[in-house]
């Protein structure tokens, strides 16, 4: 069977809304984030290699920011050794990597991705928030902005887009929820579309 693609995804998707008001979709479903931490992904755009499956079973994506770290991690420009920083911080508390955990508002705008930074719109705040400093703030903060900036000139080129991972995140979501719900109906259009 061929591999899911967007258009097919997209597809499907609109073949299951007859039956699923995605509108009101809940992106807080268990059984839906079962499916990836499962990588039981056949059928899932973007999801169906052994890499993939191999990220998802160390990730263990359970919300959605999470799931769209770990399909930046397998699809984006990420450097691989970043994800094994990732999952760390998932499973050990506390963790001291990075130290800008030193800046409360950077923390704050790394905290959807547990402190790593992965994401160009990251990038981009952090920056603002420094330019928003006044000359003291950066003068008792100095250390600190200085390993943040070393970080973003190590990562700039790795960086990710969040909303274009974001969007490719909720096609697979919407995938794996009809897949969880309507688990005879996905099959069956799943191998309807993949065999064209």
């Amino acid at each position: 069977m061929k591999r899911m693609t967007q258009e097919k995804a997209e597809q499907l998707i609109k073949l299951a809304s007859a039956n699923i008001d995605f509108s009101q979709l809940p992106l807080d479903d268990s059984s839906t984030y079962r499916i990836f931490q499962e990588a039981d992904t056949d059928g899932i755009y973007m999801m169906e290699s052994e890499w993939d499956r191999y990220d998802l079973l160390k990730i263990k994506p359970s919300n959605f920011d999470e799931l769209a770290a770990a399909i930046a991690f397998s699809h984006g420009l990420a450097i691989n050794p970043y994800i094994y920083t990732y999952m760390k911080i998932l499973k050990v508390h506390p963790f001291t990597y990075p130290r800008f955990t030193e800046l409360e508002k950077v923390n704050s705008i790394l905290s959807d991705t547990h402190g790593i930074l992965l994401w160009k719109e990251q990038k981009e705040d952090i920056l603002e928030y420094f330019d928003s400093m006044s000359e003291l703030e950066r003068e008792q903060n100095k250390n600190a902005i200085k390993i943040v900036l070393h970080e973003i000139e190590l990562r700039g080129h790795s960086l990710s887009n969040r909303k274009f991972f974001r969007n490719r995140a909720l096609i697979c979501y919407k995938l794996a929820y009809i897949k969880a719900h309507m688990p005879e109906d996905f099959c069956y259009y799943h191998s309807k579309l993949c065999t064209i």
